[in-house]
């Protein structure tokens, strides 16, 4: 099947290629067997002749696959170049498979969130549920928060695993990769028209492996630019944080149960015994709700750390929720204020700070208040590429630690933040003057790192107000 992409069809004219050459190869060689046994049976008097080694026939029968397989090496391998060529990309975008769901960061504009399988499959896959899959539309191939591309432009992927190996696979697009712990792997994709393209993981990654699918929207730049301008505006308002009622704590949970928690512990709670603990009579459940909220937002084990997934007032209904359904009648609550107050900055998709808020750049700070900050701005914009401790991803981020980018002039790390290179985005559009101040201080001496220096918000408030309009950039 012919894809939607410039390489997809390169790799589909390929394998049709090799396959009219190998039915022709088989058509010729068969065809002389076939004639020769056909033509010289005994029965028609000829006998077996006697010989051995014929050089010409030997050289003849070398140098003709040779040349067939020179012939079909050349456009392989122009094409296995065309894929792994992820150069001069317009946007890059980490995926990160987790058991069961896929994580998506743009790297150029910060938009972060979860995509999950959609409510109407969900509840149509439970046992019981007597939904007829058949009514559901794209049944096991539809998600909640598809990701959205723009069509004619090179957008980088960055492959990477929070837990087991996943696959990220979307047919239409002409290839597949694997996410796998620890490492990264690349692709690259350019879409000519807008539509729809579904796709799954295909890497056997557990359970729930049949109900992680991938949909991907692409869209004119016009769309898509309104997209994000509408994502970012979402994100930039935070977690609603509003004090709610005990029983519609327990009525919003229930939902978030059945997305993040039913897979392991069951619709019911009864969870699955030797694997994934009852939640219905659980001692953690049913104990202090500290130490059930310490659990839910940091993970442990097999237990992911739902406080990077979920926002506030979902961790806040969940936790309710479990306390108070599924056999447990405890009886308390935690309200979403709580739980946010518990959650390291940038955890939670929708926790981003409004790109360039308005702050008092002219106050000047001491090098202790600029790290200070700079730690919560590194863990928010940094970390997900160069990783918490600055260590980064050999071959593809490069590390903080004992960077000599860092370590060396001031002016020329800054310079590269502010206006990104390559995969590095221009903080300069999306931080602050003082968060930009901090983070850059803050990477110069911890991570480390020593420097003793540090730069000021009202220098980094001059550079960026130096800096072209967005509307110029385009």
């Amino acid at each position: 099947m012919k894809g939607v992409t410039e390489i997809s069809n390169d790799i589909y004219d390929l394998h049709m290629l090799i396959l009219w050459i190998c039915v022709f190869i088989g058509v010729v060689v068969f065809g002389t067997m076939f004639y020769s046994i056909y033509h010289h049976r005994k029965s028609k008097g000829h006998k077996a002749e006697q010989f051995h080694e014929n050089t010409t026939v030997e050289i003849i029968w070398t140098i003709i696959p040779t040349l067939i397989l020179i012939g079909m090496a050349i456009p392989a391998t122009k094409a296995m170049l065309e894929l792994d060529d992820v150069q001069n990309a317009d946007m890059s975008i980490k995926v990160t498979g987790w058991q069961w769901k896929w994580e998506y960061e743009y790297l150029d504009n910060g938009i972060h969130f979860f995509s999950n399988l959609d409510e109407a499959s969900n509840k149509a896959r439970q046992v019981g549920s007597d939904i007829d899959p058949r009514t559901v539309p794209n049944y096991l191939l539809n998600v909640d928060n598809p990701l959205v591309i723009p069509t004619k432009k090179k957008i980088r992927f960055v492959f990477t695993a929070a837990d087991v190996i996943h696959s990220w696979w979307v047919p239409e697009l002409g290839w597949k990769k694997d996410t796998i712990p620890g490492f990264i792997n690349e692709a690259w994709t350019s879409v000519d028209k807008p539509g729809v393209y579904r796709g799954q993981c295909t890497e056997l990654c557990g359970k729930d492996h049949g109900f992680m699918p991938i949909v991907v929207v692409a869209m004119e730049q016009a769309d898509y630019d309104a997209w994000v301008k509408k994502t970012q505006e979402e994100a930039a308002k935070g977690p609603d944080l509003s004090e709610q009622s005990h029983d519609e704590l327990v009525s919003k949970g229930a939902a978030v149960y059945a997305k993040n928690c039913a897979s392991c512990h069951m619709a019911g709670g009864e969870g699955v015994p030797g694997t994934f603990p009852a939640i219905t009579g659980s001692a953690v459940v049913k104990g202090d709700i500290k130490d059930q909220t310490n659990l839910v937002l940091n993970g442990k084990g097999m237990m992911p750390a739902f406080g990077k997934m979920l926002n506030a007032a979902e961790l806040a209904q969940v936790i309710t929720y479990t306390r108070n359904a599924l056999g447990n009648s405890v009886g308390d609550e935690i309200q979403p204020k709580a739980i946010q107050e518990l959650l390291p900055a940038g955890s939670a998709p929708a926790a981003k700070e409004k790109p360039q808020e308005k702050v008092d750049a002219s106050k000047k700070m001491s090098l202790d208040d600029l790290v200070a900050r700079g730690e919560s701005v590194y863990a928010q914009n940094c970390a997900s590429c160069h990783m918490a401790d600055g260590a980064g991803l050999p071959g593809t981020f490069p590390a903080l630690k004992g960077s000599p980018m860092v370590t060396g002039d001031i002016n020329a790390q800054v310079d590269l933040m502010m206006n990104g290179k390559g995969m590095m985005p221009a903080f300069g559009k999306t931080l602050n003057a003082v968060d930009f101040a901090a983070v850059a201080t803050y990477i110069r001496n911890k991570l480390g790192n020593s420097v003793g220096d540090s730069i000021q918000p009202s220098a980094i408030q001059s550079l960026q107000s130096a800096m072209p309009a967005e509307d110029d950039d385009e």
